[in-house]
C-alpha cells in the first residue's frame, strides 16, 4: 500500500492509502494526471495495488506516454484484471501501447470472448475505424424471422444496442433495423421483410477525420465498420466519435498555438533583421 501512501505525498496533501485510493476512485482525472508526473516505477505501484475497477478508472485517462511508461512495469495478471473493467475500445487502446512482445501474456489471463475481440481490434492501424470500433454490438442473421430474433437479443442482451445490423451467412452487413421496430413486427416476419438498406457504414482504414466528417452522423448515433469484403465488424460508437472530436480539436488548439508562436518568433526576427539592414544603411549613407 505504500504506492498509494506516495500519491498522497505527490500532491502534497497528507493522505494514507486509503484516501489516496478513494482519490483514485472519485477523481480518476486527477488522478491520472498527478500518476503522469511520478516516476514510471511507481506508477506502476499505484495502478498495481488498486482494486481492478478503480486501476481501469484510471488506465483509461493517461496520456499516452505515461501508459507506455506504466503498462511494461505491471504484472500481466493484474492489468488483464482492469482490462475487463474497460469498454473493449478503451481497453484496446491501453493495450496498444504496451510492447508487443508482452501482449500475449496479459491476453493469457483473459476470457476467450474478451481476447478475441482484443485481438482483432489491434489488427488494425491505430485511430483507424478498425481500431476504434466496438466489436461487441449484436448482429442478427439475416434467416431468423421476429420471434427468433428477440430470442436471440434476449439471449445476447449484454451486447444488444438500439439498432440491430443483419448480416448474411458471409458476415457481410445486408441490413438494420432498430430495436422497436422488431418489437412490433409479427412473430413470424422474416428478417430481411423488417430491416432497412444500411446506407450509413464506414470502411475499417477510415481514419479518424474521415470517421468524424462522415454524414451519417447527422442521421445515427453509431456507424457499421465493414472489412474490405463488407463483413461487418462492429461499430463506431457516438461516445467515439465525441472522443475523436475532442482530440482533433485539441490538435488543432495545439497547432494554432505553435503558429503564433513561430509568428511571433518570426515577427521579431524579421524586425531585428529589418533594424539590423536599417542601421547597415545608415551607416553606409554618406554624412549630409
Amino acid at each position: 500500500m505504500m504506492a498509494l501512501f506516495h500519491l498522497g505525498r505527490a500532491i502534497d496533501v497528507e493522505l494514507d492509502a486509503a484516501l489516496a485510493a478513494q482519490l483514485l476512485r472519485d477523481h480518476p482525472d486527477e488522478a491520472a494526471r498527478v500518476i503522469e508526473t511520478l516516476p514510471a516505477a511507481q506508477a506502476a505501484a499505484v495502478a498495481g495495488e488498486a482494486l481492478p475497477e478503480i486501476a481501469a478508472g484510471v488506465l483509461g485517462r493517461l496520456a499516452p506516454h505515461a501508459l507506455d511508461d506504466v503498462l511494461p512495469a505491471l504484472d500481466p495478471a493484474i492489468l488483464a484484471r482492469a482490462l475487463t473493467e474497460l469498454d473493449t475500445d478503451v481497453a484496446a487502446r491501453v493495450l496498444r501501447r504496451l510492447p508487443e512482445e508482452q501482449r500475449p501474456g496479459v491476453l493469457a489471463h483473459l476470457d476467450d470472448a474478451l481476447s478475441r475481440s482484443l485481438r482483432t481490434l489491434l489488427r488494425h492501424a491505430e485511430d483507424t475505424a478498425g481500431a476504434l470500433l466496438d466489436p461487441d454490438v449484436l448482429s442478427l442473421p439475416a434467416t431468423l424471422d421476429a420471434k427468433e430474433a428477440l430470442a436471440y437479443v434476449r439471449s445476447h442482451s449484454e451486447r444488444a444496442r438500439y439498432n440491430l445490423y443483419v448480416t448474411d451467412a458471409e458476415q457481410r452487413l445486408v441490413g438494420v433495423l432498430n430495436l422497436r421496430e422488431l418489437l412490433l413486427a409479427p412473430a413470424d416476419a422474416p428478417l430481411p421483410d423488417l430491416m432497412k438498406p444500411a446506407k450509413h457504414r464506414l470502411p475499417a482504414h477510415a481514419d479518424r477525420y474521415q470517421i468524424a466528417s462522415h454524414p451519417g452522423w447527422q442521421d445515427v448515433h453509431a456507424l457499421p465498420v465493414l472489412d474490405r469484403d463488407g463483413a461487418y465488424l462492429g461499430t463506431i460508437r457516438y461516445r467515439t466519435l465525441r472522443q475523436i472530436e475532442r482530440e482533433i480539436a485539441g490538435a488543432k488548439t495545439q497547432g494554432n498555438t505553435a503558429a503564433r508562436a513561430l509568428g511571433e518568433l518570426y515577427a521579431t526576427g524579421a524586425s531585428s533583421l529589418i533594424e539590423a539592414l536599417m542601421g547597415g544603411r545608415r551607416e553606409s549613407e554618406p554624412a549630409p
